[in-house]
């Protein structure tokens, strides 16, 4: 089941101006008639006659609907099943399945956070039968303000967020920098402090080594 968001909608366009609808005038009696029994048999289902050219005035028929009962049948599909009786059972049995699809559709949106607007039914020419819904955000309903204001709040909490963690890396950079400068620096001092004591170790083994020897610089 396909379910199209919108955080706005129109009903400009009703089935009955839609450029895909045929009148009544185009259909055979055979098929009128059957219609008119169809609507009868059920009332509680909006139920139109409809051949859509393109997925734009399907589009245009859905956002004209309200309720959660619209069913839309090519008028091949509704000729079939003036006059065949498998395929009236076939079909007949969707149209009677579109309110209780609806409405749990719209239970199944709400527990998401999702207003349905309306749903429906189409049966193209081809007889594929399709189901459609047209929803919106219950934040953007409810609290239209308060639902930009929290979007726009949580984007500046992560951006915060990931500007901080940004300092932290430099930070953790700097200081194993420091840290790989202060070792070298140590070692260099050692280093030196090792010559030195080297150093004097030597000049004080020398008078040592060389104790008794008599040097005569008398010219």
């Amino acid at each position: 089941m396909a379910v199209t968001g919108v955080n706005e909608y129109t009903n400009t366009y009703a089935a009955s101006n839609s450029a895909s609808t045929k009148g009544s005038s185009e259909l055979n009696r055979t098929t009128q008639d059957y219609l008119n029994e169809l609507k009868q048999k059920y009332p509680d289902v909006n139920i139109a006659v409809a051949d859509f050219s393109s997925e734009k005035q399907r589009k245009s028929y859905s956002l004209g609907c309200s309720g959660y009962n619209n069913v839309a049948i090519s008028s091949n599909i509704i000729e079939k099943m003036a006059t065949d009786p498998a395929a009236a059972a076939k079909y007949e049995k969707v149209i009677a399945d579109t309110p209780k699809l609806g409405e749990e559709s719209k239970k199944h949106l709400e527990a998401e956070g999702v207003e349905l607007v309306s749903y429906g039914t189409v049966i193209d020419k081809n007889g594929k039968v399709t189901y459609w819904g047209v929803g919106r955000s219950l934040d953007a309903v409810e609290n239209p303000g308060t639902a930009y204001k929290e979007k726009v709040q949580k984007q500046l909490e992560e951006k915060r967020a990931k500007k901080k963690e940004e300092e932290k890396l430099k930070e953790k950079r700097l200081e194993e920098a420091e840290t790989a400068e202060q070792l070298l620096e140590k070692l260099k001092t050692d280093s030196q402090a090792e010559t030195a004591e080297d150093i004097a170790v030597t000049a004080a083994k020398i008078p040592e080594e060389g104790k008794g020897t008599q040097v005569d610089y008398t010219i």
